[in-house]
């Protein structure tokens, strides 16, 4: 029987079941293409990865990131994970910055370690440069009830479909304590879907946020999610959008996951030019190694 090697991570945490849980299968040139999502379901963590490794010097690692419900072009936490793990594999740098390129279907995506006495301490991943879509702030009706929110309930913010990668809804709510009280209704979230293009909603609130700067839930129940703990594809295009409408100032802290009992925290940040142009998104995050293990694999 073929067996593949797997590590289990905790990503956007300091500490082992906080932040969000990713696996990584550390040389998927064993496994099956048609396997990879049977895998990735069986798994049901929010994203697993399959991880190639590069055929010849001086290429780049390749990887795939699948949600229990589908293959994703990008996406934060497993692009985050993905580089601790590499870092601590690495020869070099024992102090200093590592940079790490990650071919995926977006294409490659450049991730900067923090390396302190050869072990990794933070890792930040330059993200695609945002594509701002359509506003629906006619939609606020509809928004609420999937949430469960009164129309009140919701910031006299813009709502915005915002892409760095993956499409997210950016929602503003008025308070951390709103953020609390949503229900998702999932029954209504298929409806929600016919009139906005989205993969994912992101609700945050800047206002009675406790130890960060931002905090944040994020949706996305049609792709394997129905909320994810901590999730850099979508605070990327936060970042962009809390630029675009001047609502902090960046580099800032984005808390996420605490209504789910695993707090993540996820470092923000952009650069702009001389008229304002975002030429760079930032989301970067810490990790800690959780365990490791096999899967069996089917009879090819």
């Amino acid at each position: 029987m073929h067996k593949s090697p797997y590590v289990l991570l905790d990503v956007f945490t300091d500490k082992k079941y906080g932040g969000n849980q990713l696996a990584i299968f550390t040389d998927a040139r064993n496994i099956p293409e048609s396997q990879f999502q049977l895998i990735a379901r069986e798994l049901n963590l929010s994203e697993t990865v399959f991880l190639f490794p590069p055929e010849e010097a001086g290429k780049n690692y390749a990887m795939r990131i699948f949600t229990p419900g589908q293959e994703l072009p990008t996406a934060g936490h497993p692009t985050i994970g993905t580089a601790y793990y590499l870092a601590g594999k690495a020869e070099t740098t024992p102090n200093g910055e590592l940079k790490i390129s990650l071919d995926q279907k977006v294409g490659t995506v450049d991730v900067f370690v923090k390396m302190k006495d050869g072990k990794a301490e933070t890792a930040t991943m330059h993200q695609p440069l945002p594509k701002f879509g359509q506003r629906h702030d006619d939609k606020r009706d509809m928004l609420a009830a999937v949430l469960s929110l009164s129309v009140d309930d919701l910031a006299d913010r813009p709502i915005q479909a915002i892409s760095c990668g993956n499409n997210a809804l950016i929602v503003p709510v008025r308070s951390a304590s709103t953020l609390s009280n949503i229900r998702l209704r999932v029954d209504q979230w298929a409806a929600l879907k016919e009139v906005i293009d989205m993969t994912m909603m992101y609700v945050f609130a800047t206002d009675e946020v406790q130890g960060g700067d931002i905090q944040g839930r994020m949706f996305s129940p049609d792709i394997g999610i129905t909320e994810d703990p901590a999730t850099g594809s979508a605070n990327g295009p936060l970042a962009c959008y809390l630029t675009k409408y001047d609502i902090i100032p960046l580099p800032a802290l984005s808390l996420q996951g605490y209504e789910m009992g695993r707090p993540s925290q996820l470092q923000l940040n952009t650069t702009t030019d001389d008229k304002g142009n975002i030429t760079s998104v930032q989301v970067g995050g810490k990790s800690v190694f959780v365990g490791e293990g096999v899967h069996f694999l089917d009879s090819v």
